[in-house]
């Protein structure tokens, strides 16, 4: 494969000398990575290093990824909607990939309509509903490392196309035998500028427009005493999410300076994830100099948004995502009670790796709490499917991994808006608490104290997805086991069947098929494994709840010790 490509006359000089150091080099292990196989197209689309290769983010691989996403357009959508809205964030090609997916589409025949810089994924999830388009494409590799990209597919609905879209759309895609023969348009081609538009402002104003319930959430007095450090970690949040917090009121917004302008390497970034303390670095130094009561970070798209608080001390914490989702449920729905407007169907959505915190926090308010699979496709088609049958009324939808949803007139997780509403509560938290910390433990005082832990494994080396699977395997027959709680119950989420340990009953999980195994002990701990599906990487979720914070951290460390000496002959 890789000597096909050698001997391609369509390769671009860029790629072909890349390739031709590899081969000089003699860089087997390499080309073999590279080339071995075709770039894996998941349930959202691609996500890989930048190069040249099958297995690489290319123009070429990107280009063939299109051709599916636009057949699959042509296929399923009415002529009406026959278009594609495309979005891109400032990592190194995206602008040029982006240019590229609408290349491909005017040379099929199907409108496009092309962000004109970068943008947040949000903005992106929000075009394809507002300008009723059949899907998007949003350009970016979320908070991976700078020599990654990657490629978002996203539905009619707003949302990421969920897992049988996708599989018709690989079909489409493999269709495509030769990717050098896929062709996408210049943008001087005649074509291509009668096909595709370039989104104006309207747009991005119609977005801020939607915003509008979050600006009047909070008095102005208590925006004026609240002081917000922000970084956009290098991102495309450096324009958006100061405006949106300008918009709401708030008047004391300090951006990290270094950390404000796109930048395809993070040069100032020392982690673009806003879920690692790491990230926050310069953001702290700012933090102290004026005495912010929290700092915000998003990561490079601007779907997801961190947060550390001031403590009684004056030290920051870094809470978790589960801890977020918790102390908004309790300020918003607190608010809705005051305002008679609690919903008598409301559901909050969350993952089945989340905290069960934020779930006894509805509870206590008459709210139902749903569980999805990993992903906020998951969660953004329940919002749908509440609306269509209308069993429910959706509430918050959030992850573990920082990512939140109020208002769903975006179908995916949104930074920006999750900004000005953690903004809201920590304004309302400052004024009636003092500071965000002494409010987190008053929600533990009354709910429990609730800790949770997110590990990752690599399984290195060539055989490493051969070991990882073996380890599930070992997991089915042997459940993990733990000296101080007995095991209570045992989910599968391939096999969608839950066994209850101390009767040997089983009950039917009501989810689609997912390789993901939860294991319940007594007294509501937990872990959940679940390999990545696309890298050598295993991810342990840890859940427990303590009569006091010592025993719940206790308790984490004592599940992460069974964890471990259960990966270790695995990992070897």
């Amino acid at each position: 494969m890789w000597r096909r490509w050698h001997g391609e006359a369509r390769l671009l000089p860029p790629l072909r000398s890349e390739l031709q150091t590899l081969i000089e080099s003699g860089a087997q292990a390499e080309l073999l990575d590279r080339f071995g196989e075709d770039l894996q197209f998941g349930t959202g689309g691609l996500r890989a290093k930048m190069g040249v290769g099958t297995n690489r983010m290319n123009v070429y691989t990107v280009r063939r990824a299109t051709a599916g996403v636009v057949e699959w357009i042509r296929e399923t959508a009415p002529r009406e909607r026959r278009r594609l809205a495309i979005g891109f964030d400032g990592r190194r090609d995206s602008q040029t990939f982006a240019r590229e997916i609408a290349g491909v589409a005017a040379a099929r025949g199907v409108p496009a309509c092309l962000f004109a810089a970068a943008r947040p994924t949000p903005m992106l999830s929000f075009a394809v509903r507002h300008l009723q388009c059949a899907a998007g494409v949003m350009v970016t590799a979320s908070h991976n490392p700078p020599e990654y990209n990657g490629y978002k597919v996203y539905g009619p609905d707003g949302g990421q196309v969920l897992p049988d879209d996708a599989e018709r759309m690989v079909a489409l895609m493999r269709q495509e035998t030769d990717m050098f023969d896929v062709v996408a348009l210049p943008p001087d081609d005649e074509r291509y500028r009668a096909l595709v538009a370039i989104l104006a402002e309207d747009v991005e104003r119609a977005y801020y427009e939607r915003l509008a319930p979050l600006m009047t959430a909070e008095s102005a007095t208590n925006k004026d005493a609240l002081t917000i450090v922000y970084t956009p970690l290098h991102g495309t949040g450096g324009e958006t999410v100061p405006r949106a917090l300008r918009l709401a009121g708030y008047n004391h917004v300090y951006t990290v300076p270094e950390q404000s302008t796109l930048d395809d390497r993070f040069t100032f970034a020392r982690s673009p994830n806003p879920e690692e303390g790491v990230a926050y670095d310069r953001a702290l130094v700012l933090a102290q100099e004026r005495s912010a009561d929290i700092v915000l970070a998003t990561d490079p798209d601007a779907d997801r948004v961190g947060m550390m608080a001031r403590r009684t001390d004056g030290q920051y914490e870094l809470l978790t995502g589960n801890e977020v989702g918790a102390l908004f449920l309790s300020y918003y729905l607190e608010a809705l009670r005051g305002q008679g407007r609690v919903p008598e169907r409301g559901a909050v959505v969350t993952t089945i790796v989340s905290s069960d915190f934020g779930e006894a926090v509805a509870r206590a308010y008459g709210v139902s709490t749903e569980r999805t699979l990993t992903g906020f496709k998951y969660i953004g088609d329940k919002i749908g499917q509440y609306e269509r049958d209308g069993t429910r009324q959706f509430v918050f939808g959030y992850e573990e991994s920082v990512g939140y949803l109020l208002l769903p007139f975006v179908r995916d997780k949104d930074g920006i808006q999750a900004a000005v509403f953690l903004a809201n509560m920590a304004a309302s938290l400052k004024r009636r608490h003092g500071d965000l910390s002494i409010a987190l433990q008053a929600l533990h005082s009354r709910f429990g104290y609730y800790r949770d832990r997110l590990l990752s494994y690599t399984f290195a080396g060539r055989d490493g997805l051969q070991r990882m699977n073996a380890l599930m395997s070992d997991l089915r027959r042997n459940p993990l086991q733990a000296q101080d709680a007995p095991l209570s119950a045992v989910e599968d989420y391939l096999t969608l069947l839950a066994i209850d340990m101390t009767g040997g009953q089983q009950s039917a999980l009501n989810l689609p098929a997912s390789d993901v195994l939860k294991f319940r002990f007594t007294g509501d701990a937990w872990i959940a494994v679940r390999p990545s599906g696309t890298e050598p990487k295993l991810k342990v979720y840890i859940g427990v709840k303590g009569t006091d914070t010592q025993t719940a951290n206790d308790q984490v460390e004592r599940l992460q010790s069974v964890v471990e000496a259960r990966l270790q002959a695995f990992l070897a």
